[in-house]
């Protein structure tokens, strides 16, 4: 390896950790994991001393600084502390951050962590009980927050009830089906076929949380595990909250890596990283089944790393629903007959909330070291479609060191829908999805319409005749009448 500039970013830990007893603490699970990532850097010197930052992504927890509670177990209570907003995106926007502020100076060595313990907080709401957290101190608050706080849906949005993420993304699926013209079991066969090559990934994955492999028929039936959710999505097509799992990793400067004795075997580099939000409402998005933030921060995170994304022999694509990969193969022009989880994805690897990323992250850091000649391209999504991270990293360094871009002005730049003021009689259906109930039947369905000026209206029907039309077939397209509001 040649010489490098000292204050070149680089991951020296790697720890993942999935608890399957019931009682899982955030606090405890992230200090554990970064316990394991500090074992695995192998350092000669003491690594727990030297750091200086513990970062933090946002959980489903009530804490106001993790990272503070966490450093202090650490040994290091006077270091940093970050805690990042929401979103799938946060993980990969930390590592960019994180990166960028090694170069500066600003941060040496880093702790870089997330969790979840969903699985014990529903338990306890199933028993009746309150989860128990850890207390702060009165006024606790990190030293810095990483993200933005705006809102990612409407009053109305909320009102119709697409703010479900299962719900806006199986409408983003239906209009990928329309898109490509597939009849509904065509296209349920394929993206179940999809997901039955996510299980088999995950089946191979000693850290995946479901490590059965699924045939594509057992993902496509419903039945009283794999219930329907929202057309065309079963349960087993979900993001898989119903964990406790984290994971963390050490980032430092070369600088601090040769300090510490770290084995450069143990060494992966960022390469790059990029990060944009897509216009804020989804009714104003120009359309349900495109990412213009998903293609310009990929581009740019692949481009800046000096590659094309068939140079990548490792890749993870943020996987929530089928069509967030099928829109990322789309955008970011990956071949959809390649491997695109690195995990099983967030079904069968699990979805812990924000927090998937560094389930991917960790991995690839263990692939880049049995093979430090390949690239990893991963990328990360929060929200509908809102929010997107990119990241390349890689056994070796790059030349010139770690790279960065939001271009985020490329995307405000691009087309949006005007918000209509009021309803209209008639219009154009868009997309839509049907809601099954809990005894497995469908509900109500909601519609999304486009009027004669192109702005999208919401609507929702409980009408059988209508809802039993919808799933027949492909209904996008069609001039109908807009059904008044449901009472909730």
């Amino acid at each position: 390896m040649t010489s490098l500039d000292p204050r070149t970013p680089v991951i020296i830990g790697a720890g993942q950790i999935n608890d399957r007893d019931f009682g899982s603490e955030p606090i405890d699970l992230m200090t554990r994991c970064a316990e394991a990532a500090v074992t695995d850097a192998g350092a000669t010197a003491d690594l727990r001393a030297a750091v200086d930052a513990v970062r933090v992504v946002w959980g489903i927890w009530p804490y106001r600084d993790p990272g503070r509670l966490i450093a202090e177990r650490l040994g290091r209570p006077e270091a940093r502390t970050t805690l990042t907003t929401t979103g799938g995106n946060q993980v990969y926007d930390l590592v960019v951050d994180t990166a960028k502020q090694i170069t500066a100076g600003s941060i040496d060595v880093a702790v870089v962590c997330a969790a979840e313990s969903m699985r014990t907080r529903r338990a306890d709401h199933a028993r009746g009980i309150d989860t128990e957290y850890l207390t702060e101190r009165d006024g606790a608050a990190a030293d810095e927050t990483v993200g933005s706080e705006a809102p990612l849906t409407t009053p109305v949005e909320d009102a119709i009830g697409v703010h479900h993420p299962v719900r806006f993304y199986a409408m983003a699926e239906t209009a990928l089906r329309h898109r490509t013209g597939e009849s509904a079991d065509e296209h349920l066969r394929r993206i179940s076929g999809m997901w039955a090559r996510a299980s088999e990934i995950a089946a191979a994955n000693p850290h995946a949380w479901l490590q059965r492999a699924q045939s594509a028929e057992q993902i496509a039936t419903p039945s009283e595990a794999n219930r329907p959710i929202t057309t065309p999505y079963p349960k087993l097509m979900t993001s898989n909250l119903n964990v406790d799992q984290g994971g963390a990793i050490i980032m430092c400067s070369v600088e601090a890596a040769e300090r510490l004795g770290v084995p450069r075997d143990r060494w992966v580099f960022p390469l790059s990283g990029s990060g944009a939000a897509d216009h804020p409402s989804i009714t104003t998005r120009w359309a349900f089944d495109e990412s213009p933030a998903m293609r310009l921060t990929g581009r740019d995170a692949l481009g800046l790393a000096g590659v094309d994304v068939d140079d990548c022999a490792i890749i993870d694509l943020y996987s929530c629903f089928p069509v967030a990969v099928q829109v990322a193969q789309r955008e970011l022009d990956i071949d959809p007959a390649r491997d695109w989880t690195i995990t099983g994805g967030l079904t069968f690897a699990a979805g812990p909330m924000n927090c998937y990323c560094i389930l991917p992250l960790t991995r690839a850091v263990g692939m880049l070291r049995a093979t430090p000649g390949q690239r990893a391209f991963l990328t990360g999504n929060g929200g509908y479609f809102s929010k997107h991270s990119a990241i390349v990293l890689a056994g070796e360094p790059a030349p010139g060191g770690f790279r960065s871009s939001r271009p985020q002005a490329d995307v405000d730049a691009l087309p949006a829908r005007t918000a209509p003021t009021e309803r209209v009689a008639e219009a154009t259906l868009e997309t839509y999805t049907v809601i099954s109930d809990r005894e497995m039947q469908p509900s109500r369905a909601i519609l999304a319409c486009l009027d004669d000026e192109g702005r999208r209206h919401w609507a929702d029907t409980t009408d059988a005749a209508m809802i039993a039309d919808l799933m027949a077939d492909d209904a996008c397209g069609r001039r109908i009448d807009v059904p008044p509001p449901t009472e909730r």
